[in-house]
């Protein structure tokens, strides 16, 4: 071969290994990581399985090549801080703490999950509108969260809700009462609520609207959260006739007593709201199979549930079990988590930059289809939810544990209807 084809084979070789080297995730060969932190609590299963989806949605970003800022590929990195913000007992100022210390030793450049008390999440608004980081919160529900961007939307407007509120479980568990009412005939509710922001925010949105359409009202009690004996509660609905208990509670260790009271004493009323053990895949473990015919609220979509008609839920639980050896525990707001990773990355590769008033305008122009639905923010930041469609808005699906044809208990979407597996059913001994 001659020197002058052995340097044009060479050169074609060295041009070609550019090529390829080219056609890499630049990530690979990146050191700036951008800085995902996560300020929550660990002691709740909400925390815990959010964190779960948020490093899979970071592995599978960094894995595709990474986050594009102004031509360069960066990956995501996360960072935690257990702010014990779920813990009964645990101040709120310690919980700010947590958040602070991470916000100014890790320097995050965008937030997500946050607080999961909604206690907490009020009073970080004023730690974030201080540093400036773009925060993306995931569980927390209480609607002051709107109220108060409203009253000073550029202080919080690094602020966004990607995830439900009170108001919008209150008005999907009203839909199931009405069905309970009109198509069975039910009436007399019971409301048992945590005494929480969220918690009494909701039940008490929900029963107006029962008031509104025709419930008759036999009692509405709120317990601390670090109640360990409900069974007062449960003697009142019991001599009160009570034909439904309406019931929200999210603290693990006060949810599994109830649990197990409810089902010890053979209470006659139909279960319907949202507490976790009841709601979770593990419940016939944990509770037994009197878990059947109770109804519950899965927010948003996807949170535990795979949906058939729905199958991004079905593609983002089977790459969680598959990477961490089971479902999320927890029937709520992992979808969510999942999805503020994803919606991230779209507002940092729009902005250009990490600079965060870039990225919070990006924020708002968000109109991503997630695992959860469809999600875009209002004037206040808050994802827009419905139940008409999850093209057009974020959905959730409340479900009940009925048995297929083989006698298996399994979690049945009953609505909304263009979600629906099946209907509500009673038990025999409510049936008249």
């Amino acid at each position: 071969m001659s020197k002058k084809l052995c340097f044009m084979v060479v050169g074609f070789l060295f041009v070609a290994a550019l090529a390829v080297m080219g056609a890499r995730p630049q990530a690979i060969a990146s050191s700036k990581p951008i800085i995902i932190g996560v300020p929550t609590s660990l002691y709740t299963p909400f925390g815990r399985d959010g964190l779960k989806a948020v490093r899979l949605a970071v592995e599978q970003i960094n894995g595709a090549g990474g986050v594009k800022v102004g031509g360069e590929m960066r990956p995501f990195k996360v960072v935690v801080a257990d702010t014990r913000g779920g813990e009964p007992g645990t101040p709120v100022h310690d919980a700010l703490m947590a958040y602070e210390k991470l916000i100014t030793e890790k320097k995050p450049h965008a937030i997500v999950i946050g607080a999961f008390r909604s206690e907490v999440l009020i009073a970080s608004m004023d730690l974030v509108a201080k540093y400036k980081v773009p925060h993306l919160g995931t569980i927390a529900q209480t609607p002051r969260f709107q109220a108060k961007v409203k009253s000073a939307p550029e202080k919080y407007k690094y602020l966004f809700r990607v995830t439900t509120d009170a108001f919008v479980l209150g008005n999907y568990l009203n839909e199931a009462m009405n069905v309970l009412k009109d198509q069975f005939g039910l009436k007399r509710v019971y409301f048992l609520y945590q005494d929480t922001l969220w918690a009494k925010a909701l039940t008490g949105l929900l029963a107006k609207l029962c008031k509104k359409s025709g419930w008759v009202q036999v009692g509405f009690e709120g317990y601390a959260p670090g109640a360990t004996d409900f069974s007062p509660a449960l003697t009142t609905a019991k001599e009160a006739k009570a034909q439904v208990i309406g019931m929200v509670w999210d603290v693990p260790m006060g949810a599994g007593i109830f649990s197990k009271q409810y089902v010890a004493m053979k209470v006659p009323s139909l279960l319907i709201g949202f507490v976790p053990p009841m709601a979770s895949f593990r419940a016939l473990q944990t509770v037994g199979p009197e878990v059947e015919y109770s109804i519950h609220i899965e927010f948003p979509v996807g949170a535990s549930l795979p949906i058939k008609k729905l199958p991004k839920t079905v593609e983002f639980l089977e790459a969680f079990k598959k990477k961490y050896g089971s479902l999320p525990e927890a029937a709520a707001v992992n979808s969510s988590a999942y999805d503020a990773v994803f919606i991230l990355k779209a507002a940092i590769e729009r902005a250009g930059s990490l600079d965060p008033d870039a990225i919070v305008s990006a924020l708002e122009k968000t109109d991503y289809m997630g695992v959860s639905g469809r999600i875009r923010f209002n004037e206040q930041h808050v994802a827009v939810f419905g139940t008409e469609d999850a093209h057009k808005t974020g959905v959730c699906v409340i479900f009940q544990w009925q048995k297929d044809n083989s006698g298996k208990l399994r979690r049945v979407p009953v609505y909304p209807g263009f979600l629906a597996e099946g209907k509500i059913q009673l038990p025999p001994h409510m049936k008249k």
